[in-house]
């Protein structure tokens, strides 16, 4: 343990108090610092792969509301400009945060490591954006990466007069980034513990043309239920536009909590999905004990619960094994 660690420092830089600081906490702890204290799984990882799609969307978001006179290929650009490497290590910096990075265990001093690629400044700066999801919610997130990094960035980009008038193409575009930040949400969230790695396996198989036509056929109740005077649109990726952008009308707050619940409710299967994470893991070599406790997340005093739905879930009985 780190004696330095207070978070009220990191919190009165970054102008959010979290509810739960081990949050913030596991956003400061790099791989390096975790192998040190022998607790190799314990890092930053899993934060940044959900921060980086968390950040990703709010850039698509809102340069959808503001900047439809950009075609899309400019828009991508736009976001990648916001996205490099070094801009979220200024802004690590801007935020004061260069020092106060207290699970950090490299040798080299931290100004030789701020100018590399993919450093780990960069790096904990999406853990950063995961964690205030985590602890804040989309809304809040959202809130904090428009007035700290976004509009900064994009403001002399911006033509209020003109009218924004977003094309099939721009919900597209949108749609592919909200359709990657669902399915990375619900994963963080259901595969506890699972390497980056493995989610970012998942996901591609929760993001492939295949799933995406599944939940087409899936999704008639809900947008019935939103959109009853609406054909049902051809492509996923809008209708999950356009039922995220319904929601946003009645409450922005809640909107993406909505999209996800709705999105995990009528498009996923739980045991269908931990049951491949199951076969990723096992690839990998990690044991079914460790599956059980760490990405089942069953207690030591609901073990023979545990197993028995693991055995479910790989379609063997025990006495298979």
């Amino acid at each position: 343990m780190n004696n330095n660690w207070e978070p009220s420092q990191i919190e009165n830089k970054i102008g959010i108090n979290f509810k739960y600081d081990q949050t913030l906490r596991l956003a400061l702890i790099h791989s390096s610092y975790a192998k040190l204290i022998d607790e190799p799984e314990i890092n930053n990882q899993r934060l940044e792969l959900l921060g980086e799609t968390i950040l990703d969307l709010v850039l698509v978001d809102y340069i959808y509301w503001n900047f439809s006179h950009f075609q899309v290929g400019k828009q991508k650009a736009l976001v990648s400009k916001l996205t490099e490497s070094e801009r979220l290590t200024n802004f690590w910096y801007d935020l004061q945060l260069g020092e106060f990075y207290p699970f950090l265990d490299l040798k080299e001093e931290r100004h030789r490591l701020r100018v590399k690629q993919s450093n780990p400044f960069e790096q904990a700066c999406k853990a950063l954006v995961g964690a205030i999801f985590i602890d804040r919610g989309f809304s809040q997130t959202r809130n904090w990466l428009q007035k700290r990094l976004i509009v900064p960035s994009l403001k002399r980009y911006l033509k209020p007069e003109l009218e924004h008038t977003p094309s099939d193409k721009h919900i597209e575009f949108l749609g592919d980034t909200l359709l990657q930040a669902v399915v990375v949400d619900y994963l963080y969230k259901q595969i506890h513990l699972a390497s980056p790695n493995t989610l970012k396996s998942l996901a591609r198989k929760l993001t492939a043309k295949e799933s995406q036509s599944n939940y087409l056929k899936l999704s008639d109740t809900a947008w019935s239920a939103m959109f009853p005077e609406q054909t049902k649109p051809k492509s996923y990726k809008t209708l999950l536009t356009e039922i995220y952008l319904h929601l946003d009308s009645e409450n922005s707050k809640s909107s993406f909590r909505q999209t996800s619940t709705y999105f995990a409710q009528d498009c996923l299967d739980d045991d269908e999905i931990m049951a491949q994470a199951i076969a990723l893991l096992l690839k990998d070599g990690k044991p079914q004990k460790w599956i059980i406790h760490k990405v089942m997340n069953y207690a030591n005093n609901q073990y023979n619960e545990g197993r028995e739905k693991y055995y479910q879930l790989i379609g063997e009985s025990e006495a298979d094994a």
